[in-house]
């Protein structure tokens, strides 16, 4: 399977390669394969041997590791225009998270040794990793920063703000469909269910109200307030 002409301008904003001239990234990717990956498939499990890194084309796609009782620990969880498993790809211990669909779809799978190669003989890739990487810890230091001094209901107003569009003119009002399972968000933000449900239930005097997959923010700029309070 091809991919789009879009696509190929989304992997351009990705820090990996960033700036890329596009027949330099056609070249680069020559090896490459867009798969399409059915809900629930595991696109690679923990301990396996490292061989490929994706970048998300549509759908979502949760990485996790199991507790030994069995329960699952969602490490984070990727959409379109990301990319992930890149950092793995000189672990000699194999993955260090096992990757799941969570909806159908497309993921460009890159090979890790072709790649590998070329890091070595171009600077400019190799400087492009080492964005990626500081991009990725940038988020894991925000997220360890916003459990510490946030509440439950400022994490979960802070993830619905991620997803919102911006609202029409002349009107502070919004509606978020959300991207996944309540479950799963809970999951994703280090919330037992029934935090999570109380979360959302403290939300409603700030003006957000959640019927199935949609949340209707009433005053999107009160919530932004809301989530930066001390």
């Amino acid at each position: 399977m091809t991919i789009s002409g879009y696509e190929i301008d989304r992997l351009r904003q990705l820090p990996l390669f960033n700036g890329m001239p596009l027949d330099h990234l056609s070249d680069l990717l020559g090896d490459a394969l867009v798969r399409v990956h059915g809900k629930r498939r595991m696109v690679f499990e923990q301990g396996e041997p490292v061989t490929h890194f994706f970048v998300v084309l549509s759908g979502w796609v949760k990485l996790f590791r199991l507790r030994p009782d069995g329960t699952e620990v969602v490490m984070e969880i990727f959409g379109p225009g990301e990319s992930f498993a890149e950092g793995a790809m000189h672990m000699t211990d194999g993955y260090p998270v096992t990757a799941e669909m969570i909806e159908d779809g497309r993921l460009l799978e890159v090979p890790t040794d072709a790649f590998s190669q070329r890091l070595r003989q171009d600077p400019d890739l190799a400087l492009g990793m080492l964005a990626s990487m500081a991009s990725r810890l940038k988020g894991f230091v925000g997220r360890i920063e916003k459990i510490k001094s946030q509440s439950a209901a400022q994490r979960v107003a802070d993830f619905l703000l991620k997803f919102s569009p911006l609202p029409e003119a002349g009107s502070p009002m919004v509606v978020v469909q959300l991207p996944y399972d309540k479950q799963l968000i809970a999951n994703r933000l280090g919330m037992k269910p029934e935090t999570f449900s109380r979360a959302l239930a403290s939300l409603k005097k700030h003006g957000v109200n959640v019927d199935g997959v949609e949340a209707r923010i009433q005053d999107l700029p009160a919530l932004q307030r809301f989530t930066a309070t001390d």
